[in-house]
């Protein structure tokens, strides 16, 4: 178990709301104990716990017993400032209800360490001591640990045990009165520790009851504080396990007794509960409820990231399962504390046409660990699609689960350990190929808008067409050097023309005629290539009204005077 941290005479722990009665405890003589910064700080430290079952719905008679008792005795101290009694009584319920969800039946050790010197006997506080150890032990978990620790010059061993093994050695453990020498602690906590190491519960506390000062002048270990075991017990109360925790409680029987000084000299994490002598009814289940608020702290840490597996009793693993009426779908809690709960449930995947008949539930509320297997009644089999054909066809879904996951013991894990439950937001697992069967109709939306998609392509093609093959109309003459008659070559459409030049050359030769792509709206240039016998082919482009030279020969391009713009 590791120590909460904290300097000697001070405290640590998650903030808590006492029980009633358990309200007027006291962290040292000055006054209550208040939640504070420490508070958050200790419960920071607390780290993951182990799987444990969570239901717990025993009766307690001893401790509605107690908590009358202790809520007489609240009334009888008069008003105090603070939260009024209803007030105090609805915080009880709330921290009780709280613990018992988030706890459960997670054991915890406690070590009552019970001063047996001759002073013991003045006011009373033995006979104290005695009559309200029974009442602690049945207000005990089963699965709680125990140990009584009477102690003077020596130091009884610490055996942990059943409650109901404490309750029958009660009388054997603790002698009928307290006429011990010495009141030496530094033995009583070594056996304490000794016992709480051996129980190997992950949260324990060391209750210490006396109204004496220290007092063991023949034992030289520990004989006043600067002895040597002094340093050595408070190394083993340090140096626990990191996921243990270990808190000494002090209770005082007397004024003026030196409990909160031993306390801080071995407990790194310690609190004072009464240090008047008044109130040890109330003290001892104060240190209850705080040892079970750790507990408490730790759980909630401790499933971090957890939430609810999602699982397909019905799959197969081999491939898609065949549709039908009902799909089983389990939702698992992954958490080992905290109860959980899934809103929003949906089946995400289901195609048109097939939905849950009648809704799914709203929440769904699961144990730490429990499985709850959910009924999906389908109003139909058969999917709804719209295509280019009709007629059914088979098909695969894989259907998923969604939903938000949460808590609901947030507010009071915030309220009591200053912790936020940090659960996944979402349920989690495989999903579920289903195969079944789609009725397809003809899709008039996809037809009209697959024909217009062809109308506009083949306009864009034919504008495209167009501009690269524009029509020319007019004349284009040719002449040579030493032609008197010019050649006049018509030009009419988008074709390419073909001239023989050979009359205008002195040898064989030829020109290419085609207009040159561009707007349609425009007269389109031609592009003329010539090629004669003793040259390679040469182009040029011609535009409306110019004249231009190309092997040898002079030609001139001149439009219809009816095409004109």
């Amino acid at each position: 178990m590791a120590g909460r941290a904290g300097a000697p005479g001070g405290e640590t722990g998650p903030a808590r709301t006492p029980r009633e009665g358990a309200g007027t405890a006291v962290d040292t003589a000055a006054g209550p104990r208040q939640p504070g910064p420490g508070n958050a700080a200790q419960a920071r430290e607390v780290e993951q716990r182990e799987h444990r079952p969570m239901n717990n719905d025993r009766p307690r008679p001893a401790r509605r017993l107690l908590a009358a008792a202790l809520a007489a005795a609240f009334l009888a101290l008069g008003p105090v400032p603070g939260p009024s009694a209803s007030a105090r009584a609805a915080d009880s319920g709330d921290l009780e209800r709280f613990l018992d969800s988030v706890v459960g039946t997670r054991g915890a050790g406690y070590a009552i360490v019970v001063d047996t010197s001759q002073s013991m006997a003045n006011n009373g506080s033995y006979d104290k001591v005695r009559s309200v150890l029974p009442a602690f032990l049945e207000s005990l978990h089963p699965e709680d640990l125990v140990c009584l620790i009477p102690f003077s010059e020596s130091a009884r061993a610490c055996d942990m045990v059943s409650r109901d093994e404490a309750l029958a050695e009660l009388d054997e453990a603790l002698p009928a009165t307290p006429e011990g020498p010495a009141s030496n602690f530094g033995r009583a906590f070594e056996q304490a520790l000794d016992g709480l190491q051996r129980a190997g519960t992950d949260v324990g506390g060391v209750l210490l009851l006396s109204d004496a000062q220290m007092h063991a002048p023949d034992d030289v270990k520990y004989r006043d504080f600067t002895a040597s075991g002094w340093s050595a017990l408070r190394r083993q109360a340090s140096g626990l396990p990191a996921d243990r925790t270990l808190t000494g409680y002090g209770i005082a029987l007397a004024p003026g007794a030196e409990v909160e000084r031993v306390l801080a000299k071995v407990f790194p994490s310690h609190r004072m509960l009464d240090a008047s002598g008044s109130r040890t009814r109330e003290a001892m289940t104060a240190a209850q409820d705080d040892t079970r608020l750790l507990q408490a702290a730790r759980a909630v840490t401790g499933d971090k990231g957890k939430g609810v597996s999602v699982s397909w009793p019905d799959g197969t693993g081999d491939g898609p399962v065949p549709a039908g009426p009902v799909l089983r779908l389990r939702l698992t809690a992954t958490t080992d504390a905290l109860p959980v709960r899934v809103t929003g449930l949906r089946i995400e995947g289901l195609p048109e046409g097939v939905e849950p008949a009648g809704g799914l539930p709203r929440s769904v509320d699961l144990e730490p660990g429990e499985s709850r297997d959910v009924d999906v009644v389908l109003g139909s089999t058969t999917a709804r699609r719209e295509g280019w054909g009709s007629g059914p066809r088979a098909e695969t879904w894989r259907l998923s689960v969604g939903g938000r996951v949460s808590t609901p013991v947030a507010g009071a894990a915030e309220r009591f350990v200053d912790r936020t439950p940090r659960l996944a937001t979402a349920p989690a697992g495989e999903s579920l190929a289903v195969r079944g069967t789609a009725q397809v109709t003809v899709d008039p939306v996809r037809w009209s808008a697959a024909l217009g998609a062809l109308l506009a392509v083949l306009a864009v093609g034919a504008v495209l067409l167009l501009r690269r093959y524009r029509p020319v109309r007019g004349t284009l003459s040719a002449e040579g050097v030493d032609t008197r008659q010019p050649v006049q070559i018509p030009l009419q459409g988008r074709g390419e023309v073909t001239v023989d030049l050979s009359a205008l050359l002195e040898g064989d030769g030829s020109v290419r005629i085609r207009s040159v792509p561009g707007p349609l709206r425009e007269e389109p240039p031609i592009r003329l290539r010539c090629r004669t016998a003793d040259r390679p082919e040469r182009e040029i482009v011609c535009s409306p009204g110019q004249t231009v030279l190309l092997c040898g020969i002079e030609f001139h391009y001149a439009t219809l005077p009816a095409q004109r713009r």
